[in-house]
This record gives structure tokens, sequence and C-alpha cells, in this order.
């Protein structure tokens, strides 16, 4: 039976390398610190949801290779669905090499492997359509088109997080549909030539029927439907590894707005959420369960027992315009 939540998008290996300064043409540089770990944009999606108590079904591919089976593995171990991960024979699982400074300076080399099959990825509708939400993590604009047709045949929520690679999309089409767009600043002025400024991000909400959902960095986050505006700072923690956060936060977000309908609360766990996930090592290694984010909500006074008691209950959210 598919997840409360379909998360559609990437796969990786990453290999995460701190360097004292990043390459320049032909240099051979040591790393003094490295480390490879399970990721890919929807795998990190599904696999906090999973720890968060929702049931995740992840559409993806990988390669026949160890790589993609060692992925496979451990997402079933930590509980994701991973029926819909299509596995390619004569292709590898996608690789994503990041390297950085303690400036923060970094580079970044992709090979899609499996991943740039996603687009011709067909699913059995079907087997999708009991699901609340669909999440597309990544610039697909195939496979976009069909999640939006699903869920508004079948009065699903459609969240997506374009990441920083979608000139490409038809945004003006695609939002339509979209219910919870999920950005950073850079790629909001890209995309869209909007500031991250409030009257701005009101009236650019208003263009579509859904939650714009802004991360700032350090500075949190802001989600308007035009309407409502609400705020949330970050919470301090010794930072130890950045990648997977904003695929954390967008999956705190999810998990409390389908329960409690209540944006601010959703913003202060999807920061909390982020905020451990950045301890480990790993995009998926810090990831915390809910009970680990309440705990830590709770010590800056803020409740998500609205949250809490749904879990308890069973309840779910339809979705309603």
């Amino acid at each position: 039976m598919v997840g409360e939540f379909v998360a559609i998008g990437r796969i990786n290996i990453d290999i995460d390398m701190h360097v004292d300064a990043l390459p320049k043409k032909s240099d051979h540089v040591i790393s003094d610190e490295g480390h490879i770990s399970f990721g890919g944009s929807a795998a990190n999606f599904a696999t906090q949801t999973t720890r968060l108590g929702v049931k995740t079904t992840l559409v993806s591919c990988v390669g026949d290779d160890v790589y993609g089976q060692l992925a496979i593995k451990e997402m079933s171990k930590i509980g994701v669905d991973t029926n819909c991960i299509l596995v390619l024979e004569n292709q590898s699982t996608g690789l994503f090499i990041y390297v950085h400074d303690d400036a923060n300076e970094h580079m970044v080399v992709a090979k899609p492997g499996a991943n740039k099959f996603l687009e011709k990825r067909l699913f059995e509708e079907d087997n999708l359509i009991d699901a609340q939400v669909i999440h597309l993590a990544g610039s697909f604009p195939m496979m976009i088109d069909r999640a939006s047709d699903l869920a508004t045949t079948h009065g699903m929520i459609l969240s997506l997080d374009p990441g920083r690679a979608a000139e490409h999309l038809q945004f003006e089409r695609i939002l339509r549909h979209t219910d919870l767009l999920f950005i950073n600043e850079e790629e909001l002025e890209k995309y869209f030539k909007i500031k991250a400024e409030e009257t701005a991000l009101r009236k650019f909400a208003k263009t579509f029927p859904g939650i714009v959902v802004l991360k700032i960095g350090d500075k949190g986050a802001i989600a308007t439907d035009g309407f409502e505006y609400c705020t949330s700072h970050i919470f301090e923690v010794p930072v130890v590894d950045v990648l997977g956060a904003g695929d954390s936060f967008a999956a705190g977000f999810i998990t409390a707005w389908i329960r409690s309908e209540r944006i601010e609360q959703a913003l202060n766990m999807a920061n909390a959420t982020a905020a451990l996930t950045i301890t480990k090592r790993g995009a998926q290694n810090g990831q915390p369960t809910l009970d680990e984010t309440a705990r830590l909500l709770r010590k800056h006074d803020i409740s998500i027992d609205a949250v809490l008691k749904t879990f308890k209950t069973g309840k779910k959210r339809g979705k309603s315009r």
C-alpha cells in the first residue's frame, strides 16, 4: 500500500570533501576530511518523513550496482517504501561530489547516472492515488506534469522543491496546481525576479493557490499564502554538515502542516528538523525522529502538541481549495 506521502526525485551517493582551498586548474589537493553517505533530495525527504512517523513511498531510479543495492537496503531498514524504486540494468547510481573550504566556498560535481532516466519513468497511477501528498524534489518537467494531473484529479497536495537548476520549468503553468512551493532567496530572484521582501512575497503568493515557503539560511524561514505571513528563526546548534538540511526542512514543514494547517507551527517544526539534521555528517545521518524534534522545540517553549496528537489518533488531512 502506498504511503501517506509520495516523494519523487533523485537518489545519490554523496561524497563530501573538505579542503583548505578549492583547487585551481591542474591542482592536486589533499582533503583533510571526507565522508561518503546516502543522499539525493527525494531520498533525503523520504527518510526524514519516515523518521517523523509518516509512511512515505519513494519514486526514483538507481543503477544495478552495489551502491544502488545499499541505498535501497538502508532506506528499507529505515522504513521507506522502496517498491517504486526502479533498478536499471547497465546503469550506475547517481553520484554527488561536494568539495568545500572553511569559508563555505564550494564546488559541485554531479553524475546523474540512473537519475537521468527519471523523466522517462512510468508509474502506475492507481498505486499512488491513496497518498495525501506528492512531493517533487528537483526539476523534472514531464514528471511534474504527470504528478500535477494526478494530484488535481484525486485531490492530493502537490508540493514542489525545484532546486538550483530549474530555469527551464514553465512556472506560470506549474504553479496553478502547486499547493506548496519550497524555494531559497537565490532561486526566488533567479526564477521569479523577486526580492525576499514581505510585500513582494505576499503579492507573489496570491498568484497561485498555494503557500510560498522561503528558506533564508541562518536567518530562518518565511511562509505566506498571500494573506497570512509567518516567520521563524533558526535554532542554534553545532553545525557539522549542511547537506540535506533543505530536504529535512521540507519534510518537517509538510508533516506539521498536513496535520495542523497552521503555517507558523509548520515553520517551527521545519527549522527544528533541519537544525538537528546538520548536527551530524551526511544528509541523512542526523535526521531526527518526531520525539527528538518535539524535545528541541520544547527547549524553546514551542509546542507542537497539535501535531503529536494526530499521530496518536491516526488523523490525516485531505486537500481543500
